[in-house]
């Protein structure tokens, strides 16, 4: 909150984030293609239930293969508290069509360590089904997307600099 009491909306702090993000995004130094891979590995592991390691994994996979880091640990911030609820139940129900399994009954009556366990598991193995394969269609999308947006930024900035008679 300001000073004066005032707070923005949030139509506008939401304006406000997502510029910045498209901002560091297109700022990444880097081949174009460097930073839509790693953008692509972020969001794909941004989008599976593995919530701890969300920022380890990306930054892990994007070494591995020779892609942006700095990208991949920014893409996988759509895995954020705002967001997850949100993606786990689309990850649990695209899970659950595709697995053929039925949700377990919240209704327990054995309160053993194997009976929990195995109703976690009931509700994490369509989570995680589903986070792979919603990840696994975010890959292309986000690759194209990114690198067309980092071209465009960068060729905008190109005429700017020309523009005013400054080497790019």
């Amino acid at each position: 909150m300001k000073k004066n009491g005032y707070r923005k909306p949030l139509a506008a702090r939401w304006r406000r984030w997502f510029r910045l993000f498209y901002l560091r995004m297109v700022r990444l130094r880097g081949q174009p293609e460097e930073v839509a891979g790693g953008m692509a590995i972020g969001v794909a592991i941004g989008l599976t239930p593995t919530v701890p390691l969300h920022l380890v994994l990306a930054v892990l996979i994007a070494f591995l293969m020779g892609k942006s880091k700095l990208a991949a640990a920014l893409g996988s911030q759509v895995g954020n508290p705002f967001f997850l609820p949100f993606i786990y139940i689309l990850d649990y129900k695209i899970g659950l069509t595709l697995t053929g399994t039925q949700g377990p009954s919240l209704m327990i009556h054995d309160f053993s360590a194997p009976s929990i366990l195995d109703l976690g598991w009931d509700i994490y193995y369509p989570l995680l089904f589903g986070g792979g394969v919603v990840g696994a269609l975010s890959i292309l999308p986000t690759y194209l997307a990114t690198r067309k947006l980092v071209l465009l930024s960068r060729e905008r900035r190109r005429r700017r600099l020309e523009k005013i008679g400054l080497p790019s």
